[in-house]
């Protein structure tokens, strides 16, 4: 398995950290954060890229897919911390899928702003544009 998922999110993290706190970046999912604005960052899906398999068994390219969820008092702090993490998106070579607010189910009084990334690695950890 082409495994990128610390790569990405040290690569990532620069970015993100210019506008928030270090602690309040994730690369997992916490349920009670200790202030906000709030952000992680996660690997969702990691596959095989069949149509560029070789008869070789080792795995050569995988398409990833990343979401990214801001949780803040206000819009305005979501799109902020969501500008600055897409920026470090965008940097690496990840073409976003969609960005939305959805409801935050956990606590009404937070905005929440989600956004997908996908991508494709080589066995090197190079990182392509998909699309």
């Amino acid at each position: 398995m082409i495994d990128v998922e610390v790569d990405v999110f040290d690569a990532v993290f620069p970015f993100v950290t210019a506008v928030i706190p270090k602690k309040n970046f994730k690369s997992m999912f916490v349920p009670s954060p200790s202030s906000f604005p709030f952000a992680t960052l996660m690997e969702m899906d990691n596959v095989l890229d069949n149509a560029r398999r070789s008869t070789a068994d080792d795995e050569e390219y995988a398409i990833l897919t990343y979401e990214a969820n801001v949780y803040a008092e206000s819009k305005f702090e979501c799109r902020e911390v969501m500008d600055a993490l897409d920026k470090g998106m965008t940097h690496l070579g990840f073409t976003r899928l969609s960005m939305r607010f959805i409801p935050n189910l956990a606590d009404s009084t937070l905005f929440r702003l989600t956004a997908r990334y996908r991508a494709e690695a080589d066995a090197d950890k190079v990182i392509y544009r998909h699309t």
